[in-house]
């Protein structure tokens, strides 16, 4: 092979490398990225909500996340910093606490 040849073959196999590696950690539910650029401080009653994710600051994201998910479907972005959501993340770490003590 040709030095021509031999650096497209490289180029390929390097290619399709970094494309299968992006695609397992996409398929893990890994993002290596913020996830809220619009965040939510209005109040959003409790019944609304079906299921809210903690995300911590990371080397993925520098800021705290959390995310929302309405009965609807729709996932909302929350801001950390509104008193309501301190409120609603304070509830959900308490009862996790009281929820691992009762296994003991």
């Amino acid at each position: 092979m040709n030095c021509k040849m031999t650096v497209i073959v490289l180029f390929v196999c390097l290619t399709y490398a970094a494309l299968s590696e992006g695609m397992s950690l996409k398929s893990l539910g890994t993002e290596l990225r913020c996830q809220c650029i619009n965040k939510e401080s209005r109040f959003i009653h409790p019944k609304l909500i079906q299921n809210v994710e903690l995300i911590p600051s990371g080397p993925h994201c520098a800021n705290t996340e959390v995310i929302a998910t309405m009965k609807t479907g729709k996932k909302i972005c929350l801001e950390p910093t509104a008193p309501w959501v301190k409120i609603l993340i304070k509830a959900i770490m308490e009862k996790a606490e009281y929820c691992s003590d009762e296994r003991l």
